[in-house]
């Protein structure tokens, strides 16, 4: 109650809006953010209810007798891991009565304005090396791994380019698959044995929406439907966009895709899939905006994820091990949150990356878009099965007496 004693009714107003508002654009899934946002009203001694989707907060918030009703668009939001963890500090501090809310106002704003920690080059960078790495762990050669590089590179640069005509970023993910295809299309008509698909999936893999589908999943499952629909049919768009960039691609390279390859390229040593191993979890830093400081956490996530599921699989079915990798990965994080007294969505989120079935979605519409029914719905159903594994695993490791205190994504 002391904030309040120290602050007006429309400050807290503010104050509560500002942090909804602040967190969705940090990338906290609909589930999480209406969770977190009514704990904090009811710190505050104030009624209020939220309700939100990928896109708006419905807020009826009643202060001083009064009740009142916001609707905030939010149009912009990206996991963004430094910002959320910076906006759950404000509010542990608020909830403790050591940040005044005018304070607290202050710092979120401040928080807000900051100018982004990696520049532009940066992101693009790291992009094409998430690429490459992925290539390399899913068992390509030098030629896959160099194409997926170049793909990265590309799309990354595509990224930035199109932020500045709103119009055409609305078909950048088409754009980046026929250019995919273009890419691998060339390296296949040179190198004897080429793999088209792992080059083109991992060249993609930042932009398959398979997080995006299982945190839908998610949602779904905590009886936010709306929210969960929402976000399950931005990800089937995806899908249909990158098939039917993919389908393109093909027939305007299919002269030199025809091409009979002449270069054979030497096995690279089984010790590259540790380097590979290391640059997967330093992209994520980069890309999912963390602290430089938290990358060792961001690489046991992903490790732990990435080996349980490797060990799990040589015992059990593929969808099997993707749950006990989840279930392990999410106790991880969560002794990581208690000990560390952090958000366990920086050691999870990047572990999930590395499970999510975005691969088997991308080969299903392909399937369905070849008219290749059966096959197409064998696998989403394959992909629909996985995710709900990954999305257990998680709830389960949440369901021990440690983790309720957790502040989990």
């Amino acid at each position: 109650m002391g904030n309040l004693q120290e602050s007006t009714g429309k400050d807290t107003l503010r104050f509560v809006l500002l942090t909804a508002k602040s967190l969705h654009e940090s990338g906290l899934p609909s589930h999480r953010l209406e969770e977190k946002l009514e704990k904090l009203c009811t710190q505050l001694a104030i009624e209020a209810q939220f309700f939100t989707t990928p896109g708006s907060i419905f807020a009826s918030i009643t202060i001083e007798g009064v009740m009142q009703s916001h609707m905030i668009k939010v149009t912009d939001s990206e996991l963004h891991l430094e910002k959320m963890d910076a906006i759950e500090n404000i509010i542990e501090q608020v909830n403790a009565s050591t940040l005044s809310i005018p304070e607290a106002i202050q710092q979120l704003k401040v928080r807000n304005a900051q100018r982004e920690r990696y520049p532009t080059w940066m992101m693009i960078l790291f992009f094409g090396i998430s690429t490459a790495a992925a290539a390399c762990v899913f068992g390509g050669q030098l030629p896959e791994i160099i194409s997926a590089l170049i793909i990265g590179l590309g799309i990354g640069s595509f990224g930035v380019f199109l932020q500045k005509i709103p119009q055409l970023g609305k078909v950048f993910v088409l754009i980046s698959a026929v250019w995919a295809v273009s890419v691998t299309s060339f390296f296949q008509a040179q190198f004897v044995g080429f793999q088209v698909d792992i080059a083109t999936i991992c060249g993609l893999i930042l932009l398959i929406p398979g997080f995006t589908f299982t945190v839908s999943i998610t949602e779904m499952v905590n009886n936010h439907l709306i929210a969960g629909l929402s976000r399950f049919t931005t990800a089937f768009v995806t899908f249909i966009m990158l098939a039917i960039g993919i389908a393109i691609g093909k027939q305007l390279m299919l002269p030199v895709a025809s091409q009979v390859p002449h270069t054979v390229w030497t096995s690279l040593p089984l010790w590259k899939e540790w380097i590979a191993l290391i640059f997967v979890p330093l992209g994520f830093v980069v890309l999912f905006k963390a602290k430089p400081r938290d990358f060792i956490w961001i690489l046991l996530g992903c490790w732990t994820s990435y080996f349980t599921f490797k060990i799990s699989n040589w015992y059990t079915t593929p969808v099997t091990a993707v749950f006990i990798a989840s279930f392990v990965l999410g106790l991880v994080s969560n002794i990581f949150a208690s000990w560390k007294k952090r958000n366990s969505s920086v050691m999870l989120v990047p572990g999930m990356i590395l499970l999510v079935p975005g691969s088997l979605g991308f080969f299903s519409i392909s399937h369905l878009v070849d008219s290749d029914i059966v096959a197409g719905l064998e696998i989403a159903l394959k992909m629909l099965s996985t995710s709900m594994a990954l999305v257990l695993g998680i709830l389960f490791s949440n369901l021990l007496p440690f983790s309720f205190a957790q502040k989990k994504i």
